[in-house]
């Protein structure tokens, strides 16, 4: 006798023996039991779950000879011609090339005889969706009322594209995927019948190949057998089904935990010589990052997660050893990577060079934190900001307000001078409101309208008053000036700062905005002035505005732009600045 196939040598012949459709075959025993039997089914699912053979064996229940019985004795005649596959009340057809109307119409008329030996004539149609619209027309009618003698059984992996008519004259079942831990259950239990010696982890490895398809894996153990005979190694698995080793993939993940960029590469020189996809290497490694996930939001102790990965039990605790080197957060960069360079490996004439430089990047990674954890460092920071602990900026206070405004500033008046970089020559010298000539301001009395507080206060009081008037005249454009800061402001000149690259310093740059501006100066200080839009540097040392002398700045001028400086260095602060894509600006409290 020739060689039978493993897929076809266990097939399972009683609904007992089907694996992973419980709630199919419990329902047509009951069926059965309560003398319900449909006179049309339709079986749908994926290849190689068991739609053929639940067929088969329903027919054998309805033609047992003890039938018809829920649990076919598999011993008669009539159950051994329908195993055999020649019994002639039990017809198969395959729809994809008997899809025509002739063939139909032959079917339609062969049903009106009565069995020739069972109880019960029974159709199998297999890929019943190939069938034409035709075809399908032709069948309605004896679909829907058929002799009472006539079961008919439809088996298809698309329902979608079998039109609603036949759809609702028939009972539908949807077969699911078998899970893994089934299929390697079953692939053991061959083994073992066979005398085959094969480790967990090759079977492992034969189930996920499989992807729910249980004739699959079968077909994969026979494949393998031809190879290595009775005895099969995980590298014969792995060199036959032209799988990945799955030592590679764990130390590609070790590596990236390690960040070990030098692993990283040989790892990917290592498949590329081995002629592996790189494009399947990188699916390995996304779903391990998914295991990973698992393994890290599952508690060690407690609730069970083994039904959630898909691996055996080595390969659990090698991913075990490795999870605490990640974060949740991490985890999920993780993936997001390699799913995106899955796909452009996919599209690239150059896969290995993504796979390289994507792996690289991820072993430079830094640590990942979640918006919440970061709004909760900040917020510690801000704290100790006010209560004066660590090196930080102190909160500037604000400014003295003068008494009263004027229409406009004189010519001889101050200038504001923090909105640029600070020159050699200003870094030698205190910082300080400036005349027009470039003297330093010396000291004054408190209190009087002649100190630099008092001309600030007054620039910022005119500036307020020159902003309400703009939102009268243009809205638009008092929108964009309520965030710029008035850098210089005489009888000639008024300059505006904003922060370097904003959105707002890119607007008042326009030639439209700077002609509006240019009316709306004329008209409010009644007389023509030159108007410059000018970018700040973050975070500009505040002016003194205190009414303090140069000496005492000049005492303060160091310790404050190193306690600016090692601010800005701070790695919450540069943190802060990576996750919200922000920059650094000084807020000047008016």
């Amino acid at each position: 006798m020739s060689y039978l196939v493993l897929a076809r040598k266990w097939r399972p012949q009683t609904f007992e023996e089907v694996i992973g459709q419980k709630p199919i075959t419990q329902a047509l025993q009951n069926a059965i039991a309560r003398q319900r039997v449909a006179h049309a089914y339709l079986f749908a699912g994926p290849r190689g779950v068991g739609k053929t053979s639940v067929a088969r064996i329903l027919a054998k229940a309805l033609n047992c000879q003890e039938g018809p019985t829920p649990q076919p004795c598999d011993r008669c005649a009539f159950c051994q011609e329908i195993r055999t596959g020649i019994a002639v009340d039990v017809v198969e057809i395959d729809g994809a090339s008997n899809r025509g109307i002739d063939e139909i119409r032959e079917l339609r008329e062969n049903v009106r005889y009565l069995p020739a030996k069972n109880k019960f004539k029974v159709y199998i149609i297999d890929e019943v969706h190939m069938l034409t619209d035709q075809a399908f027309n032709a069948l309605l009618k004896t679909l829907e009322e058929p002799p009472p003698h006539v079961i008919f059984i439809f088996a298809t992996t698309e329902p979608h594209k079998i039109p609603l008519t036949i759809l609702s004259r028939c009972q539908r079942y949807n077969f699911k995927r078998i899970p893994l831990a089934l299929t390697v259950e079953q692939l053991k239990k061959i083994a073992a019948q066979e005398e085959i010696k094969i480790s967990d982890r090759s079977l492992h490895l034969l189930a996920r190949e499989a992807e729910g398809s249980l004739r699959d894996g079968q077909g994969l153990l026979d494949q393998v057998l031809s190879f290595g005979g009775k005895k099969v190694t995980d590298e014969e698995v792995n060199e036959v089904l032209g799988l990945i080793d799955r030592k590679v993939v764990h130390g590609a993940i070790k590596a990236l935990a390690d960040g070990d960029k030098t692993r990283l590469l040989q790892t990917v020189e290592e498949i590329h010589n081995f002629g592996y996809d790189l494009k399947e290497f990188c699916g390995e490694l996304g779903r391990l990052a998914r295991d990973l996930l698992v393994l890290k939001v599952f508690p060690k102790e407690g609730i069970e997660y083994s039904g959630l990965i898909d691996l055996p039990e080595d390969e659990i605790q090698e991913l075990s050893s490795q999870v605490e080197k990640f974060s949740l957060e991490e985890i999920h960069s993780l993936f997001r990577s390699l799913l995106t360079a899955h796909d452009e490996i996919a599209r690239s004439a150059f896969p290995r060079l993504v796979l390289e430089m994507t792996l690289t990047r991820l072993a430079r990674r830094k640590p990942i934190f979640s918006v919440e954890e970061a709004l909760e460092k900040l917020r510690i920071m801000e704290e100790r900001l006010r209560s004066g602990q660590g090196s930080s900026l102190p909160l500037p206070s604000p400014p003295p307000m003068p008494p009263a405004s004027h229409p406009f500033i004189p010519a001889e008046s101050i200038t504001l001078t923090f909105g640029h970089p600070p020159t050699e020559e200003e870094e030698q010298e205190p910082l300080t409101l400036k005349g027009n000539e470039g003297e330093t301001g010396a000291p004054a009395k408190e209190n009087s309208a002649e100190t630099p507080g008092g001309l600030a206060g007054e620039i910022n009081d005119q500036w307020k008053e020159f902003v309400q008037f703009a939102k009268k005249k243009k809205p638009p454009l008092a929108s964009l000036l309520e965030h710029g800061h008035p850098l210089t402001m005489n009888a000639e000149l008024l300059e505006i700062g904003y922060p370097q690259k904003s959105f707002y310093l890119e607007r008042m740059q326009e030639a439209d905005n700077r002609s509006v501006l240019s009316t709306l100066c004329a008209e409010f200080f009644q007389r023509k002035m030159k108007v410059h839009v000018s970018g700040m540097n973050p975070l500009p040392l505040s002016p003194n505005l205190s009414g303090n002398g140069p000496e005492v700045n000049h005492g303060r001028k160091n310790s404050k732009r190193n306690q600016q400086e090692e601010a800005l260095n701070h790695p919450l602060v540069k943190e802060a600045l990576n996750i919200f894509g922000g920059r650094v600006v000084e807020i000047k409290l008016l």
